[in-house]
């Protein structure tokens, strides 16, 4: 028998969430079924064959990268994009819990394994593309952190949202720093996933990256001398 050969269809396109015109680099001798030329046309979207033997020998150019363990991509490809924000994010959370850790703050240091740990959730799901299921952070669900962040109040006795100050301190900069650091995270995630025609896709992952926001932010505003 002969090598089967492969197809790409218009529902294998769509699962790529690729932006208006971008180029789709499939293995040579690849036949495109008429839904998905008719989806390629409509997107203005630019199928290339790779060499032979790229995609099979694990061989790829250097300015792509595997969006899964079948399909390469530009490596200026939003969920590419994406998962680069989130090595960023992590990173960042990381050299602020140990900062939390050497002064002494266990209950910052604690949650903000309880954010790590999330965000390493969030990027399994979104490379496997499985749901993300339900998640706690300081002992609050989604939507008990989102009405927290919105009331510093009653979280945190504070009249007002603060502005970040350099009095504050040290823990406390570097919480609003990784406030603004998961924000950018969440608006790539909204590239990813917010299409032009106003479709919304992976909508646990946007509301999880907001909440981590909240989380933050709500850490930021107890640790205010």
């Amino acid at each position: 028998m002969g090598e089967q050969k492969k197809v790409l269809t218009e529902a294998m396109l769509r699962a790529l969430c690729l932006p208006r015109g971008a180029c789709v680099p499939v293995p040579e001798g690849t036949a495109l079924t008429p839904l998905a030329r008719e989806y390629a046309r409509e997107h203005s979207l630019t199928i290339t064959a790779l060499p032979p033997g790229q995609a099979e020998n694990g061989v790829k150019p250097e300015h792509m990268t595997h969006l899964n363990k079948s399909t390469l991509v530009p490596k200026t490809h939003p969920r590419i994009r994406l998962r680069g924000k989130l090595d960023s994010f992590e990173a960042l959370l990381l050299q602020t819990r140990l900062l939390a850790r050497e002064q002494g703050k266990r209950d910052a240091e604690r949650a903000l394994g309880e954010v790590y740990d999330l965000a390493q959730r969030v990027l399994a799901a979104e490379v496997n593309g499985e749901p993300l299921g339900p998640f706690t952070i300081l002992g609050m669900d989604s939507a008990a952190l989102r009405a927290a962040s919105h009331d510093p109040k009653g979280f945190a006795g504070l009249d007002t949202h603060p502005m970040p100050d350099a009095g504050m301190g040290g823990l406390c900069l570097a919480l609003n720093s990784l406030r603004t650091q998961v924000r950018e995270t969440e608006l790539a995630a909204a590239e990813a996933f917010v299409k032009p025609e106003g479709q919304v896709e992976r909508t646990d992952l946007l509301e999880a990256l907001n909440r981590m926001s909240s989380a933050v932010y709500l850490l930021f505003l107890r640790e205010i001398p």
